[in-house]
């Protein structure tokens, strides 16, 4: 992996997790470069710029297949040897496959990411192999108007993210709202190139339950699920689904429903054919005592679910990424075996997570819970400020400034987040804990 070998890396905007991704690519002897789309607004050169070896900015607000096809011709010519390509942008996922496949490098197909994205295509086929017992169809204003009870079906994008445009199917009016919701997130220029083309939704059963997501990795089309972590304040707000705060491992189901779910996520990924990768699966646990899988996304999640599963479980999930597109994740995971294969909900004692602060719980699990906090839409930002509660903060990121005004769109507009290890609370996760944390950044809004 010495000298010119190096990865491609896909940035929306200059942004997604730039940093982390380098940094975990130097360590393992490869530079990075990376091709992003153009910001919004001129946002100068961003930090991590002297963290690459190259940035190439394209000229619109989204990559596409020739931007990737022109970065590919123009590194190829200045003799760097490319050994893959990875995203943390769910739009750039297909391209990502579209880059490995050019390069011979072992990853999902284009023709799979396609599907998964597709949340129609991704319901059917669960259902045709016995995974699902939701039903989903097409929107149309006709399947619409002869629902006998709106409040137990969802409609949302086929193909979409960010929950934006989710919403209970009672709190719609009709086609012509979602083509107008539509239209304002296809002008969105925060999320060019994920809304295009003719309005796509669906209308599918409501999934009710207890929702949490699934850290997995995908080797050889065999999964192991490193953390689960559970949503423990989801909010609706306008038009999406605020998904506030998460606590790892879940603190609302036992040990034995949380291993069915482990199995049921290795079940539907081998019947969606995902044989390689790392994935963040959303799914619930249902009034039925059944697991469905909301959705399946081909990347690691956001916020600080990587910091979180690595404090948990010891595994950096996009160092296990590259190591698996290198086809090397045997050789340098090998002596973390032990801890991907333990049980969801025992942490190893004799892997304990790297660089992190804190202490066991005498169960042997290292227990996390971070929170997402959002801005309200149109709002100028008069006042930032932190409030520390009983348990110190890990780590938090703030990505507005006081005197900024919030983009008045319908999608959920991230403020901040903040990190905690909750290990010494134990295995219940007290209310006025997550209450108190509600308050860790406070936003003041000018009237």
């Amino acid at each position: 992996m010495a000298g010119n070998s190096a990865f491609l890396i896909l940035a929306h905007q200059l942004k997604t997790m730039v940093p982390p991704l380098a940094e975990a690519l130097r360590q393992r002897g490869i530079t990075p470069y990376v091709l992003s789309s153009r910001p919004a607004q001129d946002a100068g050169t961003p930090e991590w710029r002297s963290q690459v070896a190259g940035l190439h900015v394209t000229d619109g607000h989204a990559v596409r297949q020739a931007d990737v096809d022109a970065e590919l011709a123009r590194l190829s010519a200045a003799g760097v040897r490319l050994l893959g390509c990875i995203t943390v942008w769910d739009a750039y996922r297909e391209l990502m496959a579209y880059a490995n496949r050019s390069l011979g490098v072992g990853d999902l197909t284009e023709q799979t990411v396609r599907g998964l994205r597709d949340k129609l295509t991704m319901r059917e086929q669960l259902r045709e192999h016995g995974l699902s017992q939701v039903a989903a169809w097409p929107f149309d204003d006709e399947r619409y108007a002869a629902l006998a009870d709106p409040s137990r079906y969802f409609v949302k994008p086929r193909t979409g993210f960010a929950s934006l445009g989710a919403q209970r199917a009672d709190r719609l009016t009709g086609a012509a709202e979602l083509e107008r919701l539509w239209e304002r997130a296809a002008s969105d220029v925060a999320y060019a190139g994920a809304f295009e083309g003719t309005p796509s939704f669906l209308i599918e059963e409501f999934i009710d339950g207890v929702e949490c997501s699934f850290e997995v990795s995908v080797e050889r089309g065999s999964a192991t699920v490193h953390a689960v972590h559970e949503k423990v304040d989801l909010r609706e707000s306008g038009r999406t689904v605020l998904e506030n705060a998460c606590a790892c491992p879940p603190v609302s189901l036992d040990a034995a429903v949380v291993a069915h779910g482990v199995d049921h996520i290795a079940l539907a990924l081998k019947a969606l054919g995902v044989d390689t990768g790392v994935h963040h699966v959303e799914a619930r646990y249902t009034s039925r005592g059944t697991w469905e899988i909301v959705e399946v996304n081909l990347r690691i999640g956001g916020a600080y679910i990587v910091p979180s599963t690595r404090l948990h479980s010891g595994v950096d999930l996009m160092g296990r990424w590259i190591d698996l597109l290198l086809g090397d994740a045997d050789q340098r995971t090998a002596d973390q075996r032990p801890a991907d294969q333990a049980p969801i909900d025992q942490a190893p004692v004799d892997q304990p997570p790297v660089d992190e602060p804190g202490e066991r719980a005498g169960d042997g699990v290292r227990r996390t819970f971070f929170r997402v906090f959002f801005g309200e839409p149109g709002r100028h930002v008069a006042r930032l400020s932190r409030r520390p509660g009983r348990i110190e903060v890990l780590e938090d990121k703030v990505f507005v400034h006081e005197g900024d005004t919030l983009p008045h769109v319908d999608r959920e507009i991230f403020v901040g987040q903040a990190l905690w290890d909750i290990t010494a609370l134990g295995p219940d996760l007290p209310a006025d804990f997550v209450a108190e944390t509600e308050s860790y950044l406070e936003i003041g809004y000018r009237p």
